[in-house]
């Protein structure tokens, strides 16, 4: 047969094989990755133990055996899908919530790693240091993929396993940096040099990141030209894996494994929105088949090689392999139970529980990246993993990671669950087993009666009634056997699930973009998270939170007040507005979920509390609407009526599916009006255009004390003046502090926090100016009681304007006196 004809059997046979061990590992218990290895390892040792003599079968293995994939094929094939499916994953924005400690565990992790297996193994073998520490750098990666896996066995809390999650995808990047400088020193491709080598090793890193986002931004243009085809845009989402990874690694020099995770996350995050209508499903499906096939033949054609490769393996390299196995899970500890307690001591980072850090001690699991970079490796060493036989150098490199990749996956992913279940991680929490009990008992009530209705129609008789009943009673568990706080937990655990739930509902009905539904899905996420870490306490704390400004509210109010730039400011507003008015109505609804059915689970008394709590939500996000709606009315009609046009456009859309399934209507007659629904859809999510009414000339208008000014006063004047939006709850002036500024109130209201009466300020008037007159500090806090839009003066332009209009100089003056005799002690001055 012709090598073309042997290869595609080859894959074709591999294909088939991985398939059929997918059930097989699930029947066996067995970590997937495992079942690879075994069978690589049995096909590789097959020619060997049959003596050549294979029969039919001989076709099957000579066809595996012409799959000789050079190193840089399981680089620049496998690893590109691996890593992009990697970050397509990960929440971003709760990824952002913990960025640092992220980072840090990634980076530090790697150096502890490498550093540790380093010095043990030149220790115990005598090899090069040099040479210990790539390999350090080789088995520092993880296999994410198995840790999230366990994660979601044990139900650890999801910010939790973002934090991991990230860490993991970063981890694998910093040290595939750090593999490709030490590979090149020692290669002899570079010079051992500590400041050259961080220096490539930021320039790899930074350079990575940037380089992914401007790919991610760039494939994100072309799918908005091409919206509407859905296989263009998978295929562009292909070929941005591909084409960043080598650009990036073979033409840029930076690391291609940094710019494939950023632009997967930032693809993930962003591009995603411009996706068209069910593409995003589609493509995450494709890019699990991709990842799948991925990890599947890097494991099985790595197993295949070891029996060549680790034949001659001596009593020496078990002790090494022992040795790197016990380096590394030492390195492992002292991140989790130093480092870690570090970062939650400064607040970055939430407490992990001894018993989670034994598992992720434990399950730190080797996979594909590794044998990847081990064959990769022993290639630039001078060796072939095809050859008779490999060099010394690149034959320490592949037995020791191929060893200890056996050792996880042989040693310590069989006995996971064990452990798991020795620490009682399977077991169901009190309040957990009370939902499970309490829906089986009401689900199989129902289940009951209807069955009942059913044998009656059917003429059955009581006898075979009464064995049904007997098959679905269940009792109910009653709630005197947990306290009221662990029964407000638990109907606080499921309500934030059905918030979490709501999120993607709200989207599939099209009442939200996918931008707004995963806000809502990651603030669902906090929520959750605070349930299961503090009570009511901690599920108050983390909506609250959620009405906070975000970060990049923060920085668009920044660019807004250092150079007057108000587009980024208004989107972030109009954002603002929509995200808490899908929360509003989700929280109302919510109201009567747990009313009707958190009641059933926990008791109207625990239900109370319950209600109390979305109750006290719906308040909250009431009073923040209130404020815009206050400041920018005309804005917020306009989105509660597209609100509401997309609200009968998704109810449309359910009635034509409904009777296009009943054949009420045809297949014709239902694409017709999905076409017209899909047209007014978009028209409809279109968003109008937020006017922060900061132009000087209508603002200093709304200013009375301005009134009568020429033009070429006004026009002087706004050279003085610099409109600046506050948001609600935000200090203007703190007390105490030595003012350089006064302030108009164009728009909006401002609280003087005068004790022990505050007093309001409201458009048109004014503040600050006692402290510019008689040059003392400012003697109450001024907080901003909504959006409020200022024109604010400082000290140099004050006395300006005062010099140059004695007209508004007096009126200033006298409004100053006014206010200094109203006060009869210095710490009721009216806001200066």
């Amino acid at each position: 047969m012709t090598p073309v004809i042997l290869i595609t059997l080859g894959f074709a046979t591999l294909l088939v094989l991985v398939s059929v061990l997918v059930p097989i590992a699930k029947r066996l218990q067995l970590p997937f990755t495992v079942l690879l290895a075994i069978v690589g390892a049995a096909l590789g040792f097959a020619p060997y133990l049959s003596g050549g003599d294979l029969g039919s079968f001989k076709v099957v293995i000579d066809a595996l055996g012409a799959l000789q994939i050079p190193a840089e094929g399981f680089l620049y094939v496998f690893l590109p899908p691996l890593l992009f499916a990697g970050g397509l994953t990960v929440d971003v924005r709760r990824l952002f919530d913990d960025i640092w400690p992220v980072l840090v565990l990634a980076i530090v992790a790697v150096l502890m790693c490498m550093i540790a297996v380093g010095l043990t193994l030149n220790l115990v073998t005598g090899t090069s240091l040099m040479l210990c520490l790539l390999l350090g750098a080789i088995v520092a990666t993880t296999d994410t993929a198995a840790v999230l896996g366990i994660f979601r066995d044990i139900g650890v809390p999801s910010r939790l396993s973002v934090i991991v999650e990230g860490e993991s995808l970063f981890n694998d990047a910093a040290a595939i940096a750090l593999f490709v400088v030490i590979l090149e020193v020692v290669s002899g491709h570079g010079e051992a040099n500590l400041g050259a080598g961080a220096l490539e090793f930021a320039w790899g890193f930074l350079g990575g990141l940037v380089f992914g986002y401007i790919m991610a931004w760039l494939s994100g243009v072309l799918i908005s030209q091409l919206r509407g085809a859905a296989v263009t845009e998978i295929t562009i989402s292909v070929a941005l894996a591909y084409m960043t990874f080598v650009v990036g690694q073979a033409f840029l020099h930076i690391s291609g494994i940094i710019a494939v995770v950023t632009a997967a996350m930032i693809f993930a995050s962003d591009t995603r929105t411009r996706l068209s209508p069910g593409t995003w499903e589609t493509l995450q499906i494709t890019w699990r088949q991709l990842e799948f096939w991925g990890t599947s033949l890097i494991f099985i054609l790595a197993a295949m090689l070891a029996p060549r490769m680790l034949g001659s393996v001596q009593w020496i390299d078990a002790v090494a392999i022992g040795a790197l196995f016990v380096a590394a899970m030492i390195a492992r500890a002292i991140v989790l139970w130093l480092l870690l307690p570090v970062l939650s001591w400064f607040g970055l980072s939430q407490p992990i529980s001894n018993v989670y850090k034994i598992v992720l001690c434990w399950g730190g699991l080797r996979g594909a990246v590794t044998i990847a970079l081990a064959l990769l490796a022993a290639s630039e060493l001078g060796g072939s993993a095809y050859g008779p036989e490999l060099p010394p150098e690149a034959r320490f490199i592949f037995v020791m990671a191929m060893g200890y990749v056996l050792a996880t996956l042989l040693i310590a992913a069989p006995t996971l669950r064990p452990l798991m279940k020795f620490l009682k991680l399977d077991k169901l929490s009190p309040e957990e087993r009370l939902v499970r009990d309490r829906v089986m008992a009401l689900s199989r009530g129902r289940v009951h009666e209807n069955l009942v209705q059913v044998a009656h129609a059917l003429g059955l008789s009581d006898s075979v009634v009464r064995q049904t009943e007997q098959m679905v009673q269940a009792d109910v568990v009653g709630g005197g056997k947990l306290g009221r706080d662990d029964l407000v937990l638990a109907g606080l655990i499921v309500v934030a699930n059905r918030e979490t739930e709501l999120s993607l509902e709200y989207l599939q009905r099209g009442l939200v973009g996918r931008t707004v539904a995963e806000r809502l899905r990651a603030d669902a996420g906090r929520v959750l998270d605070g349930v299961r870490l503090s009570g009511n306490v901690g599920y108050l704390s983390a909506a609250l939170r959620d009405q906070r400004p975000s970060r990049r509210f923060k920085a668009a109010l920044w660019l807004q007040r250092s150079f007057g730039w108000s587009g980024l400011l208004a989107d972030e507003i109009a954002n603002r507005f929509e995200l808490l008015l899908v929360k509003q109505l989700m929280l109302r609804e919510l109201l009567p979920f747990a009313d009707a059915k958190v009641a059933q689970l926990i008791g109207q008394h625990a239900a109370f509390t319950v209600k109390e709590a979305l109750e006290g939500r719906v308040q909250a996000i009431s009073g923040a609407i209130a404020a815009l709606d206050l400041q920018y009315p005309d804005f917020t009609k306009a989105m509660r009526a597209r609100y509401l046009e997309r609200l009968a456009i998704g109810l449309e859309e359910a009635e034509y599916r409904g009777q296009h399934a009943q054949s009420l209507i045809s297949t014709e007659v239902f694409e017709s009006l999905e076409e017209d629904r899909s047209a007014r859809r978009q028209v409809a999510s279109s968003r109008p255009s937020l006017d922060l009414g900061l132009k000087l000339a209508e603002m200093l208008g709304k200013v009375p004390i301005f009134a009568g000014l020429k033009e070429d006063q006004i026009a002087r004047l706004a050279q003085m003046l610099t409109p600046e939006l506050f948001t609600p709850g935000e200090r203007v002036i703190r007390a105490g502090d030595q003012g350089d500024k006064m302030y108009f109130i164009a728009a909006g209201i401002v609280d003087v926090l005068i004790v022990p009466d505050p007093v309001r300020l409201k458009t048109g008037d004014f503040f600050g100016e006692m402290a510019l007159l008689n040059d003392k500090p400012r003697n109450a806090d001024v907080v901003s009681a909504g959006y409020t839009n200022m024109l604010v003066l400082k000290r140099r332009d004050f006395e300006a304007l005062l010099k140059a209009h004695a007209g508004l100089r007096e009126k200033i003056e006298e409004i100053a006196r006014k206010r200094e005799a109203e006060n009869t002690r210095p710490a009721t001055v009216a806001g200066k």
